[in-house]
Order: structure tokens, then C-alpha cells, then sequence
């Protein structure tokens, strides 16, 4: 069957745009592929305890953001999303149940055998949010309506930075609703706001594919001007009803490039305000600095090398004892090189009452 396809719509966007190079279009077949690995993770993959890596705190599996649960424990199980306590305890107790891991966002876990098996929703385990602080449960915020509230997709997204590979919603399950000329309309708005960020301000003409366009009731079909937001992608993915958009370390880094250039992260001086610019993988941490008191860290730091050149860059830094918190492995070696100490957002909040005595404010 022949298919015929116009872009015309689509090229008067990329006018509307204003590149400063226009390149060629070829459309060309791509085939792609599910892994095998994501394929068993998305049903539920049976492992050993062992074979669960917990770098920061975090549960992964080869490179993936997974949650953790015992099938034969049935509707009783809880999930878990971080090497907790109580999993730390199953470990040195050597015990050898059959550990069911997966990195399905829809919140169902297949449980118990043969006929009686079936989906069902369970609970995560309150152990685990305490151990990341998440959402502020261990520093002031009540942990039940975290508990019942608790949405897999969002979590996945807050820690994405973390991970090389992330979990993709199903296609049946992508949210519609566009109007036909939703592309032509996003652009103009871009072009009209040009390509700057209405809650933070940083421009992001030199990168473009960063600049949202936000329905700020949720509507996709209300195109109201009163109704549309133009966002970067950071603060896009922090929009209430959002916290299913999932944004690379790099991505996340590149905008607080782009933020410390055009002097936005520069005295701060407020919490929020750190909240508003860090990467949500790196909120728990922010929530225990607040509640212990401490000084107020910077936001997208740069380390320098003693010779001029950048050493690393990382999420949270106090430069006067220099000491950072980082994402990326790299970060920290580099950091540490440079002299600092340098430690992952899951051993800070462990240790943020008995190791941090010299941030207080």
C-alpha cells in the first residue's frame, strides 16, 4: 500500500522557528526493537538479590531503574524501590526467596503461581521512601499520603538521571489529544516568547529541541493563549500532573549550562529556589539539608581543576569545605581528583546528621 505523507505543515513550523541552519530531510524505514531484557523486565524478571545493583541508594538492573518485589508473598508484598532496611536485612540474613524484578510504570505487579496468579496493586515499602528521603518523608512530610499517593511512572522520572536506560510507556497508553495544528501553534508561541522559559527565564535558542510548550490546565486541546506556557524542559517535567516526563542526566545538565551562563543560578537565597533548579534525584538531600539547617548549597557547580579547566560538574556543592554531592560516577572521581569530598545523594541523606556538622549554618 502506498502511503502518502505531507510535511508541509511541518516545514512552515520549522520556518516559523527561524533556524540558523535549515538541514535535509530524508525519510528513511527504521525498524526498532525492544530489548529481550527490557521485553522480561516489563512482565516481571526472576533474580537473585545479588544480582541488584544499589548505587546510590537505588535499585538497578543492568542499567535499569527496577523495583523489587517477593511473588509468592501475594497481595501482601510490598514493592520496593531502594536498598533499604529491610532489604538489607534479607541480604545478611542470607535469605534466598524468589525476587521478582521489573521496570513496568503502571503499578501492577503479577503475583502469586500457577492458577492463582493474577495482577494486583500493592504498596510500596515505607522503608525504602525513608531511605531517599523522597518527597520529604523522613524530614517533616507525613509518609501515609506519600504512600497512597505514590505513582511509579513519577518516581522513575524523578530519578532518571540516574539511569542509561528508562522504561517507555506503551503507545496504547501515550496520552492524546493534540489539535492538527499544534505544531504550527507551539512554534509561533516559541518564536513569539523567543524560546525563553516563563518560569526561569533561560533562553534556549542555541537548544531549541529544550523549549516546551506547556497547557497549563492540563487541556491539550485548549489552545487559548492565555492557556499556553512556554517552558524549558525542566521545569516542564516538574509541572503538576508531569511527573511522567523523563529527562536525561545531560538534557538536565545542558539547561543548567545554559541557566549558570546567563547568571540565573547566581545567589539563590532561598530553598525553593533550590528545589526549583536541582534535579529532582537530588531532593531528598535537599530536604534534609533544610530540615538539619545546613548552609544552603549551590545549584550546578563547577569544580575546577587547579589549571583553568572543568573537573566536574555536580548537583550540589558547598564550595567554601568543599564538599558536593553528584549524580554521575564521572563527576565525582573528577571531583575528588580536584580535592573535594564528594559523596551520591543516597550516603549524604544516610549520613547527614553525623557527617555534615561542618555545613551548618
Amino acid at each position: 500500500m502506498k502511503l502518502t505523507v505531507n510535511f508541509s505543515s511541518l516545514k512552515r513550523a520549522i520556518d516559523l522557528m527561524e533556524p540558523e541552519h535549515q538541514g535535509d530531510f530524508i525519510l528513511k524505514l527504521q525498524e526498532s526493537s525492544i530489548s529481550k531484557l527490557d521485553l522480561e523486565l516489563s512482565t516481571g524478571k526472576d533474580v537473585e538479590l545479588s544480582d541488584i545493583d544499589v548505587d546510590s541508594g537505588l535499585l538497578s538492573y543492568k542499567g535499569r531503574n527496577v523495583t523489587l518485589y517477593i511473588k509468592a508473598n501475594g497481595s501482601s508484598a510490598k514493592f520496593h524501590i531502594a536498598d533499604c532496611s529491610t532489604l538489607q536485612s534479607m541480604r545478611a540474613s542470607g535469605r534466598f526467596e524468589r525476587y521478582v524484578v521489573t521496570n513496568d510504570t503502571s503499578g501492577e505487579f503479577l503475583i502469586g503461581y500457577g492458577e492463582s496468579e493474577r495482577k494486583a496493586k500493592l504498596k510500596v515499602c515505607q522503608n525504602c521512601l525513608r531511605k531517599l528521603n523522597y518527597k520529604g518523608c523522613n524530614t517533616g512530610q507525613p509518609i501515609w499520603p506519600i504512600v497512597q499517593q505514590f505513582d511509579m511512572a513519577e518516581f522513575f522520572a524523578t530519578y532518571s538521571s540516574f539511569f542509561a536506560h528508562m522504561p517507555s510507556r506503551d503507545a496504547k497508553d501515550a496520552e492524546v489529544g493534540y489539535t492538527e495544528d499544534w505544531a504550527k501553534i507551539s512554534a509561533h508561541l516559541r518564536v513569539e516568547k523567543d524560546f525563553t522559559c516563563e518560569q526561569c527565564n533561560v533562553n534556549l535558542r542555541s537548544e531549541r529541541f529544550l523549549c516546551h510548550v506547556h497547557h497549563v490546565n492540563g487541556v491539550k486541546s485548549d489552545n487559548r493563549h492565555s492557556n499556553l506556557e512556554v517552558l524549558c524542559a525542566d521545569c516542564h517535567s516538574k509541572q503538576p500532573s508531569h511527573g511522567h516526563m523523563a529527562l536525561t542526566h545531560q538534557d538536565r545538565i545542558l539547561i543548567n549550562d545554559l541557566r549558570k551562563a546567563q547568571g540565573i543560578l547566581e545567589g539563590l537565597g532561598q530553598w525553593q529556589k533550590l528545589f526549583d533548579y536541582a534535579d529532582p534525584g537530588v531532593q531528598g538531600a535537599l530536604h534534609a539539608c533544610r530540615k538539619m539547617k545546613l548552609k544552603m548549597p549551590e545549584v550546578g557547580y563547577y569544580i575546577d581543576d587547579g589549571f583553568g579547566d572543568i573537573a566536574a560538574k555536580v548537583e550540589l556543592a558547598w564550595p567554601n569545605e568543599r564538599v558536593a554531592v553528584a549524580v554521575s560516577l564521572e563527576s565525582a572521581q573528577g571531583a575528588e581528583n580536584a580535592g573535594w569530598k564528594v559523596v551520591g545523594v543516597g550516603e549524604f541523606i544516610d549520613g547527614h546528621q553525623t557527617r555534615t556538622q561542618r555545613l551548618k549554618a
